[in-house]
C-alpha cells in the first residue's frame, strides 16, 4: 500500500489524526456536503473541488445523503517532490487557509475529473517500471490544473522568490506549534530573521490578513483541539499553551471565542 497517497471516495478521514500528516484534495460528484471550517459554514457541492491544508481548521462535516467525492490525500514530504516550480503555491495556501473551496466552471470539472482518474490510474499501476516518478507526474499535472483554476478565482500575481520563502517559513512554524508557547508577531519575525512590519506586510499583501490575524487564528484552532479532549483539564491547556494563569486563558477565550472554554465543551 503507498502510504504517500491514499485515494478514498468519502471523508471519513478527512480532520481525523489519520490524515494530519497529508493535504486532501477533493472533488465532489454528486450531492453536497457543509463544512464547518474556520470558524464558518463553506458549501461544498457538486462540480467543487477543495484542497484542506490543515485538519485542525475542520470542525465537522455534514453530507447530504447522495454526496460523492473522490479525495486524494498526499503525505507533505511527498507532495515536496511533486510540487510545480513556482512560488504560486504560497499564495494559493493563505487563500486555502480562509476558505478551501473552489468553484469549477463546466470544462475545468471535466479537466479535474479527468486529473483525478489519472491519478488513480497511475496509483494503481504499482508494475510500471517508474512508478513514483509516473505518479509525480500525474499529481504534478493536478496541482497545475489547481493552480490554474485558484488565478482564474483569485487572479494570477507573481509572487517573489522571497516573500514565498518568509511566508512559507512562516506557516510552517504556525503548523508546527508554535502558536503554543508564543503569540506576538514580535517573536516570529525575529525568529524568520526580518522586522515585523515587513512580515505583516507581506501576509497582507499576499492573503489580504495580517501577521497577527494568522498567529491568532492558528492559536484559536490550536485551542479548540485541545478543549475537544476530555482527558486535559482546562488547567492543563492554559499551560500546554503557556498561559500565566487558568484566568487568562479563560479571559483570552472569551474574548476571541465569545464563550468560555468550559461553555465550548458543553
Amino acid at each position: 500500500m503507498n502510504e504517500d497517497v491514499v485515494i478514498e471516495h468519502h471523508l471519513h478521514s478527512l480532520g481525523t489524526e489519520e490524515a494530519s500528516q497529508h493535504i486532501a484534495h477533493v472533488y465532489c460528484h454528486e450531492g453536497e456536503c457543509e463544512l464547518h471550517y474556520n470558524d464558518r459554514l463553506i458549501p461544498f457541492t457538486a462540480g467543487d473541488c477543495m484542497i484542506v491544508i490543515n485538519n485542525k481548521l475542520l470542525d465537522g462535516i455534514k453530507p447530504s445523503a447522495d454526496f460523492q467525492c473522490t479525495a486524494i490525500y498526499v503525505r507533505t514530504s511527498f507532495l515536496k517532490v511533486c510540487s510545480p516550480g513556482n512560488n504560486y503555491f504560497v499564495r494559493g495556501i493563505m487563500t486555502l487557509f480562509a476558505n478551501p473551496v473552489m468553484k469549477l466552471l463546466p470544462d475545468e470539472q471535466e479537466i479535474c475529473q479527468a486529473d483525478f482518474l489519472n491519478v488513480e490510474h497511475r496509483l494503481h499501476r504499482v508494475s510500471h517500471y517508474f512508478y513514483q516518478d509516473a505518479l509525480a507526474v500525474a499529481l504534478q499535472g493536478l496541482f497545475l490544473d489547481f493552480h490554474d483554476f485558484h488565478a482564474r478565482i483569485h487572479g494570477f500575481a507573481d509572487v517573489p522568490v522571497q516573500a514565498a520563502s518568509l511566508l512559507a517559513r512562516f506557516f510552517s512554524m504556525l503548523e508546527g506549534g508554535a502558536c503554543r508557547t508564543h503569540r506576538e508577531v514580535a517573536y516570529f519575525a525575529s525568529e524568520l530573521c526580518v522586522v515585523p512590519k515587513h512580515l505583516s506586510d507581506t501576509c497582507y499583501k499576499l492573503s489580504g490578513f495580517s501577521a497577527l490575524y494568522w498567529i491568532k487564528r492558528f492559536a484559536l484552532q490550536e485551542i479548540k483541539h485541545l478543549l475537544r479532549d476530555k482527558s486535559l483539564t482546562i488547567a492543563q491547556i492554559a499551560d500546554i499553551m503557556d498561559f500565566s494563569s487558568k484566568a487568562h486563558f479563560n479571559r483570552y477565550v472569551r474574548q476571541n471565542l465569545g464563550i468560555t472554554p468550559t461553555e465550548y465543551r458543553k
